[in-house]
């Protein structure tokens, strides 16, 4: 058969690998789906006063994509901007995070050579968190009837991006002009931001999967 017999077999079996996990990730919510829809219809107005901050009604973004009815093209453009930010989140999550373990292991360990490419992890959880941000607001709308928690959640999301922005432009000055003062304000904006990554990373779990999501 040959490299060319073995590519297309090899294709199909990276495709399959792909699409089961999304698959069986959705018919294992599809069950929660359908009865949060029951629980609400059940309740009827009362639902809206009784739900806790931070419920997974609250952030339901395929509910704000189902409204009854065609829509303008600029607001469903709207709304599946908005549907994007859930996916959106993880990179910056991911990038900033191994960029300090980089950072810490590097200075534990006395091995300068593991920070090597963290100049391109933190450009990119830079650029990435502006993209989730704007991607947020899009999901949450314009501030003004927000509760604690998706307040918490929109601005402390917000600040991340500028602190990512803000550790990128320290670690390229850093990298340019080496000196210990500019260390420590790098290493202290990137241990500020991954310490928000965390904690709005908690936010956005209560918002999307309810307050006791990580109760064990």
């Amino acid at each position: 058969m040959g490299l060319r017999g073995f590519l297309p077999g090899l294709a199909v079996v990276l495709a399959l690998s792909v699409s089961a996990p999304a698959i069986a990730h959705e018919d294992h919510d599809a069950p929660a789906v359908r009865g949060q829809s029951a629980a609400s219809t059940a309740e009827g107005p009362r639902s809206g006063m009784m739900a806790m901050p931070g419920m997974a009604a609250d952030m339901d973004h395929g509910a704000m994509m189902a409204d009854e009815g065609p829509k303008p093209m600029p607001q469903r453009l709207y709304r599946w901007l908005g549907a994007m930010h859930p996916a959106a989140v993880h990179f910056p999550i991911a990038l900033f995070l191994v960029a300090a373990l980089l950072e810490i292991a590097a200075l534990t360990l006395r091995r300068p050579v593991l920070t090597q490419g963290t100049r391109v992890i933190i450009a990119l959880a830079a650029i990435s968190a502006v993209g989730a941000v704007a991607l947020g607001w899009f999901a949450m709308g314009m501030p003004g009837s927000d509760d604690a928690t998706h307040a918490s959640h929109r601005w402390l999301g917000t600040s991340i991006a500028a602190l990512g922005l803000l550790s990128w432009w320290a670690k390229e000055h850093w990298v340019r002009r080496p000196g210990p003062g500019r260390e420590r304000v790098y290493i202290g904006l990137l241990t500020l931001t991954a310490v928000a990554v965390v904690i709005n990373g908690l936010l956005g779990g209560m918002l999307t999967h309810g307050v006791r999501h990580l109760m064990f």
